[in-house]
């Protein structure tokens, strides 16, 4: 099988703002970015016998004026796992193999919060000579502002650098196309020598940069990043033998010092609940090296195994995304709890959105369950509040970073449509969608509790669906970008599955009649789905019930599934799958009828609705292809066109989680 070549390479996943990807094929032909596109310009370098070659990114990223690059060494091969992106390059005397891997392992939420990544390189000879090498790294100060505009201060320390604008507007505003603009970024090892680098006006890092790195030696004070290209540097001599070799890692990290501003308060990372300073994690960072790459190794294994069952291209899907659902994410402590905020990336900067964090549940599913608790508990909060005068669920809890409150719909300062906002609110969609993660999270830990905790509030938003949701009215879906729609038959399933999980978790709190009633409720309503959905014209179930000879993806049927209820007849599984079997393009499955577009997520949750491994291998094959030639070169969109190599919007979003489906089950 030939490999993938992804839309984008993970280098540094840690969370919205410390979020680093390789946008090329070959790591020398274009600067790191971060996943918005902007310029997080990393440089790598090896001097081999007083020659300079390259390995990463430019000395010179914004290509102003005339220069000549140090050539680039050959990259060989680039190999993407769940949690380590591994180069390797050669030139005429040597092989170097880079790894960059991020340790977010779910069974350790202090591991998995810890702002630090690892960048680890191996030197061998190739000729069989000895050599004099120098290995040569640095991050440029663009990571620790919005825009290079900003100015930092600086300071090196024992094998170590850092740079930022400190306590400068922590939280101080939020956005969707917004970097971090406070904290300091670090460039930290056991054993490099450290530095501060810059350019200036007279370019002096790169017409020196042959003989030696340009340092700054004035460190008491503060500069523009624009102007003075500063970047924190480490670096580190070696003798290497011919039969030889040389191996050794360094850490990027960074202190945002407040993570969150949760309902009015600034918040930490979950990393620092038990009185951690950085400099306490920079040293636990350095001495657990191996045992962390050790465990990213075993974890990489044990997940790729189970994903072989569907093929080595499933297997790729799920090493290029894994990293991005993750990162999608801030884990916070606000005194007593954790809590797990997902940031809607280049949708609209929402924080804690309900229907990102539903498509987004398959992989915290297998690996952590609770962590679905720490993106529904936000949400609990705001709808228990005076702040929320709806009686259905909230869409969102504000505009990352700030968790204030819902931004969609309600003011034009955040979403610019009708200033009407209870037109632009998810009614079904919200309360559905919280009753089903609520139901999946306990289902999964064999526990009721967290829903017995919120009894109250879900069963208000059960009442609403009991009346309001078997024939929607004309509102929102989670597809909000197709507008609204009246009588929606996906929306009208996700109500009655939600009816029934309510069901389910009843009978797990011990209420057997409760269960049996609402089981009940909800057979009878997927009765009157079928009756009024169906569409013997053109043999499947339509996109709304009062359109006939449509259709689309009925995504929301994978609960009755996956829970094992019987809510639905089973024949209506197999007219669906077989209705989309006939309709797959190059790139996928389309939405639905409306659009040639179509979203990853609810793709991969229609191969849970049929046993056929003729369809399961047809979707991932094509998504497998959309990833390879897709053309915009950036963290895999979910919303793309599907005859087309195009995406539509969104990137680097959390909803990739739901690609996991297919490794769960109940």
């Amino acid at each position: 099988m030939a490999s993938l070549r992804t839309p984008a390479v993970p280098l540094v996943t840690v969370d919205p703002y410390f979020n680093i990807w390789s946008s090329a094929d070959v790591l020398t032909d274009d600067v790191p970015r971060h996943w918005t596109g902007r310029r997080h310009s990393m440089t790598g370098m090896v001097k081999v016998d007083g020659v300079w070659h390259r390995f990463m990114g430019k000395l010179m990223p914004d290509n102003l004026h005339y220069y000549r690059e140090e050539d680039p060494m050959t990259q060989v091969s680039c190999e993407i796992s769940p949690l380590i992106t591994t180069y390797c390059f050669e030139c005429e005397e040597i092989a170097l193999k880079v790894r960059f891997f991020t340790p977010l392992l779910m069974d350790d939420l202090k591991i998995m919060s810890r702002p630090v990544s690892y960048v680890d390189y191996e030197i061998t000879a190739k000729d069989g000579k000895d050599h004099k090498i120098e290995f040569y790294y640095d991050a440029s100060a663009e990571i620790a502002v919005d825009h290079p505009s900003q100015a930092v201060r600086y300071s090196v320390y024992e094998n170590g650098a850092s740079c930022g604008r400190g306590d400068q507007d922590v939280l101080g505003r939020s956005g969707d196309d917004l970097r971090i603009e406070w904290g300091y970024l670090h460039l930290f090892s056991k054993d490099h020598a450290s530095s501060v680098v810059t350019k200036e006006k007279e370019h002096t890092r790169y017409r020196n940069f042959r003989n030696s790195v340009a340092e700054i030696t004035n460190l008491d004070r503060e500069i523009t990043v624009s102007d003075g290209w500063l970047a924190l540097a480490l670096r580190k001599e070696y003798d290497l033998a011919a039969d030889g070799c040389v191996k050794n890692f360094i850490c990027i990290g960074y202190d945002d010092l407040y993570s969150i501003q949760y309902f009015g308060k600034n918040i930490k990372c979950y990393w620092t609940k038990d009185g951690e300073t950085f400099t306490d994690i920079q040293k636990l960072a350095l001495e657990q090296y191996e045992e962390l790459l050790a465990r990213c190794q075993a974890f990489d294994k044990d997940l790729l195994t189970k994903a072989s069952a569907h093929g080595e291209k499933y297997c790729d899907i799920l090493s290029t995304v894994y990293r991005q659902v993750i990162s999608a994410h801030k884990l916070s402590w606000n005194g007593e709890s954790f809590q797990f905020l997902s940031k809607e990336n280049f949708s609209n900067g929402c924080i804690g959105t309900v229907d990102v964090t539903y498509p987004s549940i398959p992989l915290f599913l297998l690996y952590r369950p609770e962590l679905i608790f720490g993106m529904l508990d936000p949400i609990f909060v705001y709808a228990n509040s005076d702040a929320w005068p709806y009686r259905y669920a909230p869409h969102d809890v504000g505009q990352y970073p700030l968790a204030n409150g819902q931004v969609y719909g309600m003011t034009k300062k955040y979403f610019d449509r009708n200033p009407d906002a209870e037109a632009y609110q998810m009614p079904v969609e919200e309360c559905g969608n919280m009753l089903l993660c609520v139901a999946a999270a306990c289902k999964a830990l064999n526990d009721p509790s967290y829903a017995k905790k919120h009894e109250v509030m879900l069963q208000q938003w059960v009442d609403y669906l009991m009346e309001k949701g078997l024939d929607p009215e004309n509102q929102l879906c989670t597809d909000d970008f197709a507008g609204h729609l009246a009588h929606n038959a996906n929306l009208s399933v996700k109500a009655i599955m939600g009816i029934a999980a309510w069901g389910m978790l009843k009978g797990m709190m011990g209420d057997k009649n409760a269960e049996a009633n609402y089981i009940s409720v909800a057979r009878d309503l997927a009765k009157q789905w079928k009756e009024k959905s169906y569409d013997s014209a053109n043999g499947c179930y339509r996109l709304a019930f009062d359109q006939p000879e449509t259709w689309s993806i009925k995504y929301n049927l994978v609960w009755d599934k996956l829970f094992g209820l019987d809510i639905f007849d089973k024949d209506i599984f197999e007219t669906e799958v077989n209705g989309y079997l006939k309709r797959i393009n190059r790139y996928g499955l389309p939405l639905d009828c409306r659009k040639d577009y179509s979203k990853s997520d609810w793709q991969m949750w229609s191969t849970v609705l049929t046993d056929n491994k003729e369809y399961e291998q047809a979707i991932i094959n094509a998504m497998w292809t959309c990833m390879d030639e897709i053309r915009e070169r950036v963290p895999f969109s979910d919303w793309y066109n599907t005859s087309t190599p195009h995406m539509v919007g969104f990137q680097n979003r959390t909803v990739q989680g739901g690609l996991f489906i297919n490794l769960l089950k109940y």
